[in-house]
């Protein structure tokens, strides 16, 4: 006896494709910022370790990003992180807030915060730095990383939500034939 058409499911059931992909692209921003970190601590115990030419790979890895100066650097064995201690706060900062950010602002928001919040994450390092230039206050490791830390904080709350929304275009475009792609409305592309 058949069915009666309300309780009929369709065989290729419905999956919010868009969904997935954004938590695609935060588990990939995420991963990819927690493995940074870890590159970070990585460095210089590989030095540490005798594993020198690794380390040099990590080092130089990270050299187009951070001046390295050892001096303004944390160490682990005597030898310095891949970055400074303020690169080291934006990126621990970075890694930590795209950790949690599902859990402030779900996968679903893809609207960047108002640009005030990026100017108040990054008022604290520019006191920390206007102040040491000044002469006013010598700024230390500690305080480099905690100032560098908010504003790695503050910048992955605007990364983010163009990183998900990147990811929810893809399925968006991937249903589209391939002389659509890449059109605006009414154009087509060949």
């Amino acid at each position: 006896m058949p069915l009666p058409a309300a309780s009929y499911v369709p065989q290729t059931a419905s999956h919010d494709g868009g969904r997935r992909r954004a938590l695609l692209a935060w588990l990939v921003a995420s991963g990819v910022a927690a493995s940074g970190v870890g590159l970070i601590f990585l460095a210089p115990l590989l030095a540490a370790g005798g594993h020198g030419w690794a380390a040099s790979f990590v080092y130089r890895a990270f050299a187009g990003l951070c001046h390295q100066q050892a001096e303004r650097s944390f160490a682990i064995g005597g030898h310095a992180l891949a970055v400074c201690a303020r690169c080291t706060g934006i990126y621990a900062g970075f890694a930590a807030c795209a950790l949690v950010y599902p859990l402030v602002r779900g996968l679903r928001r893809t609207d960047a915060p108002a640009r005030k919040w990026l100017a108040l994450a990054l008022l604290p390092t520019t006191v920390d730095f206007l102040l040491n230039f000044s002469g006013l206050w010598a700024n230390t490791h500690a305080s480099r990383a905690l100032t560098g830390a908010v504003a790695g904080a503050g910048a992955a709350f605007f990364a983010l939500p163009g990183l998900i929304e990147l990811g929810r275009l893809a399925v968006r475009r991937a249903g589209r034939p391939s002389f659509i792609r890449g059109s605006s409305a009414g154009e087509l592309s060949v």
